[in-house]
């Protein structure tokens, strides 16, 4: 049989790489090709350097707390693409202090990785929004490009601490140059405008430490900065899907560099081919860590299924967890949802035996698939 598996990262415990070879390892009696996955977070640069053949590279920058910090991003020599993750210049799990909150930390390593592929003379760069730990609106992102903010009494603002609402005047004459001249696409699941009860401060403000009562005041801060930004590049990209990605970082792209906006999915999809492969395919595997209804609204898996549905080839999905009623969804062609758990444990145990379980699982259920085919 022609198997494609392409498994979403279990959050914290195994990547889609991983998962895919436990597949592959798993049925040496079948042509299983891989397939590795992203949404524009976690894994995203892994997986454009897997499926582009391209590598890391890796060099210091300033981190969101503002001290050095070692960072990578990925590089495709064939095409002179970039793939930058957020996570990796701005991500939450850079943070070591025990004070986390946003007015601490800066977005500046993320346009440092971005002047490090200009430097390589790249035509195109990814940006993967996911995994954040700033709401700073992409203002230190742009600060390392050039980009100056003046407070009312005309002095330079530095990079920290993060006070949206002192900016008065922004310059952006020193604006990298060759900016101009580059394709920038936001890869990232997340559709959130720049302010608002939807936008990034309120929902994904106290994720990163802002306390309930001070949201409305950072909210309103985010909200004059729009406006000088948007007096300043003549846009008004804030209630554009996906401004308020990142802590606002969707925003400030969308402003300064006039960058697009696509699902992390889809793009993977498209430069890795994977209709095609689908296409071919007796058989699709996908998967994450956890299979429910916010997986329903377009998550990995159901980007999957829903193009295999095209070709009619039969999805199965495995996961950590499925939601109580998900057994199938045939409309969405997927023929059968398998939990890989198989006794009761703590979810600490389970995390750490997750490629154990995963083999199980998938031995399990090709036993019955096999028997099954005895039967008709």
């Amino acid at each position: 049989m022609k198997i494609v598996t392409a498994i979403d990262s279990f959050k914290g415990s195994m990547t889609s790489k991983e998962a895919n070879e436990v597949i592959k390892k798993t049925l040496p009696q079948h042509q299983v090709e891989t397939f590795t996955v992203a949404d524009g977070g976690e894994g995203t640069v892994e997986a454009f350097i897997e499926i582009l053949k391209g590598r890391y590279v890796e060099e210091k920058i300033i981190g969101p707390e503002g001290a050095k910090i070692d960072g990578k991003y990925g590089w495709v020599e064939t095409e002179r693409l970039a793939i930058i993750e957020v996570a990796e210049g701005a991500g939450i799990t850079k943070i070591t202090s025990s004070s986390l909150h946003p007015r601490n930390h800066t977005s500046y390593g993320v346009g440092e990785q971005i002047v490090s592929a200009l430097n390589l003379g790249a035509k195109e760069i990814i940006i993967g929004l996911g995994g954040s730990a700033t709401v700073d609106g992409g203002m230190g992102m742009l600060q390392a490009l050039g980009v100056e903010f003046y407070d009312l009494n005309n002095k330079l603002i530095p990079i920290l601490p993060i006070e949206l609402g002192k900016i008065h005047r922004i310059n952006k004459e020193k604006m990298d140059a060759r900016l101009r001249n580059i394709k920038i696409t936001i890869a990232s699941d997340v559709d959130n405008e720049l302010f608002g009860k939807k936008g990034a401060v309120y929902v994904f403000g106290p994720q990163k430490g802002i306390f309930a009562h001070d949201l409305d005041n950072y909210d309103k801060e985010m909200e004059h900065y729009a406006k000088v930004v948007n007096e300043a590049t003549k846009t008004k990209q804030h209630y554009t899907p996906g401004a308020g990605a990142a802590g606002g970082i969707g925003f400030a792209l969308y402003s300064f560099l006039n960058a697009s906006f696509q699902s992390g999915f889809q793009l993977l999809a498209e430069k890795g081919n994977l209709e095609n492969k689908i296409k071919n395919a007796d058989l699709i595997i996908t998967g994450e860590g956890k299979f429910d209804s916010q997986s329903l609204q377009g998550k990995v898996p159901i980007g999957i299924s829903r193009l295999a549905k095209k070709y009619q080839t039969p999805v199965i999905i495995f996961a950590g967890i499925i939601e109580k009623g998900l057994v199938d969804l045939p409309e969405e062609n997927i023929k059968a949802t398998i939990p890989i758990v198989d006794e009761p444990m703590s979810l600490d145990e389970a995390m750490k035996k997750s490629q154990i379980l995963l083999e199980s699982a998938v031995n399990r259920t090709f036993k019955l698939i096999d028997y099954g085919k005895t039967l008709s």
